[in-house]
């Protein structure tokens, strides 16, 4: 087990943004930003409150803490360093429920954007909603007017998989340490996509050891094509190079884990291990 990271890194400059994939029986991500203070998103009890709005909604306890903030559904020393709050919910919902779910967040205090999934609150909060549905039915816009959402296949079908999703204290859900460890390697995106890497990294060193926790992972890369795991090592490592090599590198507020490189190190060298395993 690795020391406490928190405390050791400076917050990174807000950025506008979104991203993600995942998955089982349909889902959809709640991108929270908070513009104006990346500070307040990278607290846990940010993530507490968009979790106690959504649940006022027709959403329930079926909203799942994913991205970033899914640091905050599991004990760990890996600070989120993110300025976002991304929580998926069942696209079915969305389907059925879609004006209710928000007719509810408008008279919370949110403002829908008409024509997007996006809803802007109070102090700058700001939501997004993808989605994850079934994985066989790739990635597609569900949902109909006046909530339109992205749903992606990766999501739906890590969310959906046993072990990867477990409910939260209070209320709703969170990803497991090897859920949020096999959704980030598997993130395909510009802005960010380093910053992915290397939070699953640092979890993977952080429980390095744990057998229940690496047959998790193992279990979970075994749902997808040898080819696509063979993009997640080499991802993996190039994020790995751009934080121990390049002095240059900026990500996201993801430079803020240059002082624990050492630890990325060591989750790489776990990963190539899980691989071999899932791969066997």
């Amino acid at each position: 087990m690795g020391q406490s990271l928190r405390g050791d890194f400076p917050l990174p400059h807000a950025h506008p943004g979104l991203g993600f994939r995942k998955g089982l029986g349909v889902l959809v991500l709640v991108i929270v930003s908070q513009r104006s203070s990346v500070a307040g998103v990278s607290n846990p009890r940010v993530a507490e409150c968009v979790l106690a709005a959504l649940r006022k909604t027709p959403i329930g306890d079926a909203a799942v803490l994913v991205g970033s903030s899914g640091l905050f559904g599991f004990t760990t020393t890996v600070p989120a360093l993110t300025e976002d709050i991304d929580v998926a919910i069942p696209e079915e919902l969305v389907q059925q429920q879609g004006r209710e779910i928000v007719e509810n967040l408008t008279h919370q205090g949110f403002v829908h954007e008409p024509g997007t999934a996006t809803f802007v609150g109070p102090e700058g909060m700001v939501f997004d909603l993808l989605g994850y549905g079934d994985p066989e039915e790739g990635d597609h816009i569900g949902g109909v007017a006046p909530l339109r959402v992205m749903v992606f296949e990766d999501l739906s079908r890590i969310v959906g998989a046993l072990g990867a999703i477990a409910p939260l204290p209070q209320g709703g859900q969170g990803l497991t340490p090897a859920g949020f460890v096999v959704s980030k390697l598997l993130t395909e995106r510009a802005h960010k996509g380093t910053k992915d890497k290397i939070q699953a990294l640092l979890v993977l060193e952080e429980r390095a050891g744990q057998a229940s926790f690496e047959e998790s992972v193992s279990y979970l890369f075994r749902s997808f094509e040898p080819f696509r795991l063979e993009d997640v090592r080499a991802s993996a490592h190039d994020a790995l190079l751009a934080l121990g090599e390049d002095p240059h590198f900026h990500d996201a507020g993801a430079e803020g884990y240059a002082s624990v490189v050492h630890r990325v190190q060591r989750g790489y060298q776990e990963l190539l291990r899980i691989l071999g395993r899932a791969h066997g």
